[in-house]
């Protein structure tokens, strides 16, 4: 299990400091869970890619699968440093 904290990059130019909790970390897959406050941020922005900047300096290109008031349960992939300046 991988867990962290980190920063969701929103479509519209805002963003959102998350914990994050992946249940798999096979080869540059990432499926877990992303904690914050969701209720705060309009439901159509969750309908998008975003950018996951982790503290330990990784990034990762999420979508959500599923989400409640306090979560976002996502599926996504590593990136590197090169795409994450182009994301």
């Amino acid at each position: 299990m991988i867990t962290g904290n980190g920063y969701l990059n929103l479509p519209d130019g805002r963003g959102a400091d998350v914990s994050y909790q992946f249940s798999s970390e096979y080869d540059d897959q990432r499926d877990g869970y992303l904690f914050f406050e969701t209720e705060e941020f309009d439901d159509g922005l969750f309908g998008h890619r975003m950018r996951l900047d982790c503290d330990d300096g990784s990034a990762v290109l999420v979508v959500v699968v599923s989400r409640s008031d306090r979560h976002l349960a996502v599926a996504g992939r590593l990136i590197s440093a090169d795409e994450a300046l182009a994301a």
